[in-house]
């Protein structure tokens, strides 16, 4: 901590809160927070002497609340938070913002913290690194409310008639609000349904010709219900289904037989072991991705979100049942049977559809309504997400082991906050392009008016 700052009693409550910087010129330095006005700038006078060049001599004034820490912008560049300049804003913790061009969190040691404490660190760290906005606009309640409403077949049938010319919606249409899934629910019950079905009838025949049913349902249920839910979060929904398996079918060969190249040429699973395949797997789905970014009509970042699940589903499909196999024969069914159920399990926590998902958003939020050059895959957004998707993957795969599959659900949590906020960023994108066509058409001549 720099400057003069107030440094409370012990047993104040002040004490127990802070002022973090977690990313920018001033990394690592903090201020205790107390009822009292303290002031950040780069005056020698200021509470908080800053090194940021983008800093004023007095910049913000912060004081600490009962409902957290409130702060007022004294400078003509206001402090940013949730990406908004904000004259006063009132942080809780773990709330970010943006002073000059470093990133401040709002800290409470003494809270409760546990693994969600360390999700939450991680992914603000993440977040920086991704170029993304937390999501504020997200909303649990209402993105699944349609979830436990009844809907008619019909309705699921008709939720899939999109992405031809004629069920494609105009750009004005498209409902840029969160989208509110529901159809993969059902799909991953009747997948669930259809596995145990035939797990039952193994149970009562042993007759080897279910055991390829069994690998096959086992493997597809989750990742494939997530891939719908993908397909439903696409709000543009100018994707067609065919579309999507046809990239599952395609894009899961492609990417599973270069990365087969990949561990042959490179040789670099007999020095980093499993972890090797968080970089030659991630690089053979990302090269997948190929098969379809360079088509003008398909510009939404939520378009690249659904293609990079679609990759990641084949993958994940192709490789869970060549696992079940190997373990069925060398194992038994039962051994086969239990690694089909923990790798459903943790699909849901990560996995290959998560992580290929990110990757087509980064790749497709570099491309946007841009023709596609390959000079874009050595953009730094896109490649700090690959990045972090290696690595992410490398972990998973590490002898690293937590209690309760401790490991995958830290990563998991990560992986659905930046899905999270890759849908918010598709969403914006969306509404902007709106907001844009709006103007355009205001900005035109009535007919017959003067031009």
């Amino acid at each position: 901590m720099s400057g003069p700052a107030f440094q409370p009693a012990a047993s104040s409550p002040a004490s127990q809160w802070f002022l973090v910087c977690v990313a920018g010129p001033d990394r690592g330095k903090q201020l205790a927070l107390t009822e009292e006005d303290l002031f950040i700038g780069r005056s020698p006078e200021s509470n908080l002497l800053s090194d940021d060049p983008d800093v004023t001599e007095r910049y913000a004034r912060v004081r600490l609340e009962k409902s957290g820490m409130r702060i007022w912008g004294l400078a003509d560049t206001l402090p940013f938070v949730d990406g908004h300049s904000r004259m006063e804003a009132l942080l809780a913790p773990g709330h970010q913002v943006r002073i000059g061009r470093s990133l401040w969190q709002v800290v409470r040691p003494g809270s409760p913290e546990g693994v969600l404490g360390l999700v939450s660190l991680l992914g603000d760290h993440i977040t920086t690194v991704a170029g993304l906005e937390k999501p504020t606009e997200w909303r649990p309640g209402e993105m699944f409310s349609e979830v436990i409403k009844r809907h008619p077949d019909e309705a699921v049938e008709s939720y899939f008639t999109v992405g031809a010319s004629e069920t494609t919606p105009a750009l004005a249409a498209i409902d840029a609000r969160w989208p509110r899934p529901w159809v993969f629910i059902r799909v991953l019950l009747l997948t669930l349904v259809i596995y145990f079905g035939f797990v039952a009838a193994w149970n009562e025949f042993e007759n080897v010709k279910l055991i390829p049913a069994v690998i096959i349902m086992g493997s597809v249920a989750i990742p494939f219900a997530l891939l719908i839910f993908f397909f439903e979060v696409n709000v543009a929904r100018d994707v067609s289904l065919y579309q999507v398996i046809k990239l599952l079918l395609l894009g899961g060969l492609l990417s599973i037989v270069v990365s087969l190249f990949g561990f042959r040429w490179t040789g670099l699973s007999t020095w980093l072991g499993a972890a090797s395949a968080g970089v030659i797997e991630e690089t053979g789905k990302t090269l997948a991705l190929l098969l379809i970014v360079a088509r003008p009509r398909y510009r939404w970042l939520l378009n690249g979100l659904l293609f990079g699940a679609a990759v990641g589903t084949g993958f994940a499909v192709f490789e869970s049942a060549g696992y079940a196999l190997e373990i069925g024969i060398g194992d038994g069914v039962q051994a086969m049977r239990e690694n089909i159920m923990t790798r459903g399990f943790l699909s849901l926590m990560g996995g290959h559809v998560l992580w290929t998902a990110l990757v087509g958003a980064a790749l497709w939020r570099r491309r946007g309504s841009e023709p596609f050059r390959v000079e874009m895959l050595a953009d730094p957004g896109f490649l700090r997400v690959l990045a972090v998707c290696m690595a992410m993957h490398m972990l998973w795969n590490s002898p690293i082991r937590l209690p309760a599959y401790g490991k995958y659900v830290i990563l998991g949590l990560i992986a659905w906050f930046l899905v999270l906020e890759f849908i918010q960023a598709g969403l914006k994108q969306i509404r902007q392009a709106q907001a844009a066509e709006s103007g355009l058409r205001a900005a035109e001549p009535l007919p017959g008016s003067p031009a």
